[in-house]
């Protein structure tokens, strides 16, 4: 059964035409963008820690997890995952890892496999399809009271080939929402051909892609992934101007660039110590070495004239979130980037989470 698609104010321009669709091979390429990871909350008991998550159709059983330690093991190692849901944690439906070291955390890392139900329609009987994942646990020994979690995310997409206009064109739409369902929450993309259907920014279901300057919108998608329903519309715009308008970088780019980037030093003590005696503010830019967005601003915001000027009476500070531990728990950072401006006492004046364009950072460091 296809699930109606939340509508946009589009004019369809001819009728629907369907995309039959099918679990994509991963070692044929994939897309760039992958949903954010699931949280399971565990419990701690005799045999380890458990939990249970819901994945599928609001009828479908939930899916049992056991984590625990072999013989001898310091770290979990072993995950039980009830892949057919009866309830029933058996010995091939265990999983097994090796724990690895990683920015100061042990590591748990499995992969898996679970049956979402589909029940009967339409004369069909009911079935079962795969739905593969990967599951990890997170130990961190500076943090021993943490409430434990499994975290897990869906590995791979689905996809499928249709003519538009008389030529191939390719579908591709992959879940963005852990809930084992295809909704307009989820993503999709299209393209001539598979290395630019992979190479596509992901749009959500609810929203409209562009092939050849036309737009084509999904109107209906089955809950399981199985086929997609398209039509052409008018978005009221231009593919051009649709690109000009979401460019949030462009002002940044086209910022007059410094003779040299805004300098940064690495010890926050001995910066708010010099800011104190010469009467400064201290900027501390928490960030990671993973950070997509921290990269953007060294690269956009730091190397621009207006900024440096901005920030000519302030003494700047790059701290490494994964490495200051003491540091991210003292000023509650939860994000990267993240920053604060402090006055000589380490006192906090503002804060500021998330990239920051040129014209932000010049009203966050104003006096």
């Amino acid at each position: 059964m296809l699930l109606p698609l939340l509508a946009a104010a589009f004019v369809p321009q001819q009728p629907a035409v369907i995309v039959q669709l099918a679990p994509g091979a991963a070692d044929k390429g994939g897309p760039r963008w992958s949903p954010k990871g699931a949280t399971v909350a565990l419990t701690a008991g005799e045999r380890g820690l458990t939990g249970d998550f819901a994945l599928g159709l609001p009828d479908a059983p939930r899916i049992a997890v056991r984590l625990q330690k072999s013989d001898g093991a310091t770290h979990f190692d072993q995950l039980w995952l009830d892949a057919d849901r009866d309830g029933v944690l058996s010995e091939r439906e265990r999983l097994v890892a090796v724990p690895k070291e990683q920015r100061g955390k042990w590591w748990s890392s499995f992969s898996g496999e679970v049956a979402i139900p589909v029940p009967a329609d339409g004369g069909a009987k009911a079935t079962t399809r795969p739905y593969p994942l990967d599951l990890w646990f997170v130990e961190d020994p500076q943090e021993p009271a943490a409430r434990p979690a499994l975290r897990w995310s869906r590995r791979g997409w689905h996809e499928g080939q249709i003519d538009l206009d008389g030529k191939p064109a390719f579908v591709l739409i992959t879940e963005m929402e852990m809930d084992g369902v295809f909704d307009q929450r989820d993503a999709w993309a299209l393209a001539r051909d598979r290395a630019a259907l992979f190479a596509a920014a992901p749009r959500r279901l609810e929203q409209h892609c562009w092939l050849d300057g036309k737009a084509w919108r999904p109107t209906a998608i089955d809950a399981h992934g199985r086929n997609l329903l398209l039509e052409r519309c008018d978005p009221g715009v231009t593919e051009a101007e649709e690109q000009a308008k979401a460019d949030i970088y462009k002002a940044d780019r086209e910022a007059p660039r410094a003779e040299q980037p805004l300098a940064f030093g690495s010890d926050l003590a001995a910066a708010l110590a010099a800011a104190k005696r010469d009467g400064k503010r201290v900027l501390v830019d928490f960030q990671t070495t993973w950070c997509g967005p921290c990269r953007q601003m060294e690269q956009l915001v730091y190397s621009a004239a207006a900024v440096t000027q901005a920030a000519a009476g302030v003494a700047a500070v790059k701290l490494d979130g994964d490495e200051q531990r003491a540091l991210v728990k003292q000023y509650a950072v939860t994000a990267y980037p993240t920053m604060l401006l402090l006055d000589g006492d380490g006192k906090e004046l503002r804060r500021a989470v998330g990239y920051r364009g040129v014209a932000a950072m010049i009203g966050f460091l104003k006096p």
